[in-house]
């Protein structure tokens, strides 16, 4: 792959992975038998986990079939690598702004076209740079795209939690943490119990921001999808889109380091 073509996005929007594109046949499963699948995808998650949030989704979605592969997937997970060629020179670029903590949470519901269940992404931004991100499969089915995005913004109230007593260890006192999405219907359930009967079926530990928002820890703000930057952990985009959200966290070129 060391001279392969670059591509701007690390996955194909129009190309959705699932089980139908593992192998059927014996022949089949012959001829992926001696890919080294699972040796790329656990690189390119340490990637993923440690400098690139920008290959998240496509390592998070690419890794569901680590002990089932096919030849589509491979050929997926090969593009996260020309994708990587042609941006090598990237990287998260921290400097002194005077902001505080703030997060972002956002999720494709129903995404998976397997089991239907929903995409969760969520990033941290402090010093004009991402420091913490996640991108996973939710654990149950969510019945909306409300349901799903408040379950996303319950998991990135626990990552606000963790990270303010780290950052208070060091700063002092902190001010309420805002965190964005782009669901007024899930900012509303983080505050009004009205919505109670609506989401009685909801798993009780998603409710734990609700406690967050009521003492002021965290405040849920609400933010156009054009403008979400966590919608690069959530799917597949374009690649203007996709530069944009990669911008928005703080990614710039090696010689941009030092002039942005």
């Amino acid at each position: 792959m060391e001279n392969c073509k670059p591509v701007n996005t690390p996955i194909n929007t129009n190309e959705k992975l699932s089980t139908e594109m593992c192998p059927k046949t014996e022949n089949e499963k012959e001829e992926v038998s001696s890919v080294p699948y699972q040796s790329l995808i656990g690189a390119l998650m340490w990637l993923a986990a440690s400098t690139r949030p920008d290959i998240a989704f496509a390592v998070s979605a690419l890794s569901q079939y680590n002990t089932n592969f096919g030849k589509q997937h491979w050929i997926a997970a090969k593009r996260v690598l020309r994708y990587l060629k042609g941006t090598q020179d990237y990287c998260l670029v921290y400097k002194r702004s005077g902001k505080d903590l703030v997060g972002y949470a956002d999720a494709d519901w129903a995404a998976n076209i397997d089991d239907r269940r929903s995409f969760s992404g969520l990033a941290f931004k402090f010093a004009g740079a991402a420091i913490s991100w996640e991108c996973r499969k939710q654990r149950t089915v969510a019945l909306s795209s409300t349901e799903a995005e408040y379950m996303a913004l319950s998991d990135s109230s626990k990552e606000a939690v963790h990270l303010r007593s780290f950052l208070q260890e060091i700063l002092g006192q902190l001010k309420s943490t805002i965190i964005y999405n782009d669901n007024q219907g899930a900012g509303q359930l983080t505050r009004n119990p009205v919505f109670h009967k609506r989401t009685k079926h909801v798993d009780i530990r998603h409710h734990f921001i609700r406690e967050l928002v009521e003492e002021g820890t965290i405040s849920v703000n609400y933010i156009p999808t054009t403008e979400m930057p966590a919608d690069i952990l959530t799917k597949g985009l374009s690649a203007s889109k996709h530069n944009t959200c990669k911008t928005a966290l703080g990614m710039r070129l090696v010689d941009q380091r030092l002039t942005n």
